[in-house]
């Protein structure tokens, strides 16, 4: 978990006095594969300013594991000078990472503590239960060549996210009576994991290390793993892009949130300049763009 000290540039030092929080789920939201990199220069030009003059902290919340989202920083942040760590991660749906003084990220103790023991005593507890289950799935489920990922050994991944609808019914068959267990799932990938920590409790022990009201935070996604997050903080902004999944785009139209017609990243820096920026009565100096 501390290989994200090494990343190739450092968060920025923060704010006289942290405001706002904003917080982007990574694959096929904030980032792109492929994408132009005048969007993700935008990105963080906007940033920048926002962090300038409002005091917005800015992070990742996603499913990747440490090893496979600094894989993705380092795209992201590839041929752009002005690039800038984020002020927290949280990896796996659950561990927290927080940019130090010297704007490392860094484990974000004693929070990742807990989550490594509650995990560790949930799949002692019931780990030959999922063991069983999970075998049965690969067998049911050979035609979407569901199998299990190497380094994490309660998640599966599939060829096709729409499969996971007939995957996760029968999941919930065999969990539902466990009520510590729950599921993360976002686009083909599907993770076991304890209750008490997902995409929202995680990002709620972040904004309270900053001491950012819930009130000042804005939350970008596009998968079901997200809907943790802004179920768990109703107050908060909601964005997604048009890519997004139906469920997502239905909690993001009922509250106070903004439904990109763009994708992926261009949906963020959509959401950002004609959702939070109003929402939040913020103005900056945006680069020009063509939404």
């Amino acid at each position: 978990m501390e290989l994200m000290r090494f990343l190739p540039v450092r968060a920025l030092p923060l704010p006289e006095c942290p405001r706002y929080l904003f917080s982007f789920d990574f694959d096929d939201t904030l980032f792109t594969m492929g994408g132009p990199a005048g969007e993700r220069r935008m990105f963080f030009s906007i940033m920048r300013g926002l962090r300038a003059r409002y005091g917005v902290l800015w992070g990742i919340n996603t499913g990747r594991d440490t090893v496979y989202l600094r894989e993705g920083l380092m795209d992201l942040f590839h041929d752009d000078p002005e690039a800038f760590a984020p002020d927290f991660t949280v990896t796996m749906e659950r561990n927290v990472h927080l940019a130090d003084a010297e704007g490392r990220l860094m484990p974000g103790l004693p929070w990742n503590d807990a989550c490594a023991v509650a995990h560790d005593d949930l799949f002692s507890r019931y780990g030959g239960m999922l063991e069983e289950l999970m075998a049965h799935l690969e067998c049911r489920f050979s035609g979407l060549e569901l199998r299990r990922q190497a380094n994490d050994a309660f998640s599966l991944v599939v060829n096709d996210a729409c499969g996971l609808d007939d995957v996760s019914c029968v999941i919930q068959d065999r969990v539902g009576p466990y009520e510590e267990i729950v599921t993360q799932r976002a686009g083909p990938y599907l993770r076991f994991s304890h209750r008490d920590y997902n995409k929202g409790t995680a990002l709620a022990f972040v904004a309270s290390r900053f001491r950012v009201p819930p009130v000042h935070a804005a939350i970008f996604g596009d998968g079901h793993n997200d809907l943790d997050a802004m179920r768990h903080l109703p107050e908060a902004f909601r964005c997604c892009p048009s890519n997004a999944a139906a469920e997502v785009k239905a909690m993001v139209a009922c509250g106070h949130g903004y439904v990109s017609t763009e994708p992926r990243t261009r949906g963020v820096l959509d959401g950002l300049v004609h959702g939070a920026l109003p929402h939040f009565r913020m103005n900056t100096d945006i680069p020009k763009a063509d939404f």
